[in-house]
């Protein structure tokens, strides 16, 4: 096994990464449509989805992705046809930016005028204003106790002392000022994020270590949101604050940095959900999604405790090889709403150079990845204001079902996932209880098969009158009754 040290993007050269978490390349795995099973020859079974559109649970802010490099693959000359595909066709509601304001380390990372064109077309494209959530990975290197933006591994990757103390009234500075520049130029954010992954000092990118408090060789990250909120406290209408966007959720790391801070002083509680295991094998893949459930059960109980909403802000399939993880995303983002009750699920990039991304920006035509679908089941016939209500299925092992009501009461969206190997034809109930228009129905649906070709977003026609879906293991459907967003 060769071990190759790099990050959540690859530009394509050996030692030059980005990303958000580090990877360590084994060999790929044997995708699953290559494992024999049993189960797959089997007649399809039957089961029953049950559909409570009374039930109510909570209200959806949004799906969404990031935008954080490479804004030059989509300004001045996008690839033909990108704005439609990556943001009405996704579905997408929330765009996630890094805060560049301030920079002179690296080519262009002041040109801010890239972001503003690519949230003006986007909004074009959608016809309203997606919800906008600046990051920060760094402040600028003037900030930093190492004069510099990136991160090599090296132990003074954070916040600058001046006299003794840190300087976090220069950072939350920097923070007002970011504001104003980035709404004098047309962007005014809905929430902002202090510090990307404060817990975490990456080998190869930008970051800025912050303990939950102040130590003797750490900023707390306590600490700095208060200054941050302080200082955008003297603007006209600030934003709303999003913290702490930890990298995951195992091992207690969310309560570690959210039991000091002031939870008055976010909208909602975020964290993004990486977790690479000591066999050096991530998570999402091995032991797979299911493995999250009791950490997302008691993010749960901490976000209820603190009388927060839970913000999903970053995942990705790392080390999928460009043909893995769609099926596993999937998964992931049903539990995230379902055991978790997440209003917000944002992947991580849009779009990328390679085979990364939701869509990797250098192919032509442009070809989504299983990821994007995966993201567009969900996304794709729901908007914020959606109030996620009950659904069940008579094979929970199996069958995983998550639905959503619109604030109008005039949508019904249901989302479906097999996550066996065996085929089930699965009938739909939502009795009499249905929105208004409810004969008015679609379905769409994916089944994954790396790394061979998927089936991907066929569209299936009007819900038969059976009520019945066949679906495929490892498959999910989008069933959608009355007014279309």
């Amino acid at each position: 096994m060769r071990l190759v040290l790099t990050a959540a993007g690859t530009l394509g050269l050996a030692g030059l990464t980005l990303g958000a978490a580090c990877i360590i390349h084994p060999e790929p795995p044997l995708p699953p449509s290559q494992k024999l099973s049993a189960a797959a020859a089997l007649p399809p079974y039957a089961a029953v989805v049950s559909i409570d559109p009374a039930e109510r649970h909570q209200t959806l802010v949004g799906f969404g992705a990031a935008i954080a490099w490479y804004q030059n693959k989509l300004v001045p000359t996008p690839p033909d046809g990108a704005y439609q595909l990556m943001f009405p066709e996704l579905g997408l509601d929330i765009l996630r930016l890094r805060n560049r304001q301030g920079r002179v380390v690296k080519r262009d990372d002041g040109n801010i005028g890239e972001d503003v064109e690519i949230y003006r077309k986007a909004t074009a494209a959608l016809g309203h204003a997606p919800k906008v959530l600046l990051s920060s990975w760094s402040p600028p290197a003037t900030l930093k106790a190492n004069k510099a933006e990136d991160c090599h591994d090296n132990p003074d990757c954070t916040l600058a002392r001046e006299n003794g103390p840190f300087v976090y009234d220069k950072f939350g500075d920097w923070w007002r000022t970011s504001l104003e520049v980035y709404r004098a130029q047309g962007i005014d954010p809905d929430w902002i994020s202090i510090e990307n992954e404060p817990s975490f000092i990456p080998p190869s990118w930008e970051g800025c270590k912050f303990d939950p408090t102040e130590t003797a060789e750490y900023p707390g990250y306590d600490r700095a949101l208060e200054a941050v909120h302080a200082a955008l406290a003297k603007l006209p209408k600030p934003p709303a604050m999003l913290g702490p966007e930890v990298l995951g959720i195992h091992h207690g790391l969310l309560d570690r940095y959210v039991a000091p801070m002031n939870v008055a002083l976010v909208a909602g509680i975020a964290h993004h959900i990486y977790e690479l295991g000591d066999d050096k094998k991530w998570d999402w893949l091995d032991p797979g999604p299911d493995s999250f459930i009791d950490e997302m059960q008691a993010a749960a109980k901490l976000a209820a405790a603190a009388g927060k909403p839970l913000f999903q802000t970053e995942f990705s399939t790392q080390d999928d090889h460009g043909v893995l993880g769609g099926f596993e995303t999937a998964l992931l983002m049903h539990h995230s709403l379902v055991e978790e009750g997440v209003v917000a699920f944002l992947w991580w990039d849009l779009f990328w150079v390679g085979n990364g991304g939701l869509v990797p920006i250098d192919k032509r035509p442009l070809a989504p990845r299983d990821q994007y679908y995966s993201v567009r089941h969900y996304a794709r016939f729901t908007d914020p204001g959606d109030v996620r209500v009950g659904a069940k299925s008579d094979a929970p092992d199996k069958l995983r079902a998550t639905a959503f009501r619109s604030a109008a009461s005039d949508r019904l969206t249901a989302i479906i996932i097999n996550s066996g190997d065996q085929t089930a034809d699965v009938r739909i109930d939502v009795g009499a209880r249905g929105p208004a228009g409810a004969g008015a129905s679609a379905v769409y649906r994916t089944v994954y098969r790396p790394p061979a070709s998927s089936e991907r977003w066929k569209e299936l026609g009007a819900l038969p009158a059976s009520g019945v879906v066949q679906l495929p293991g490892r498959s999910i459907a989008t069933v959608v009754w009355g007014k279309r967003p």
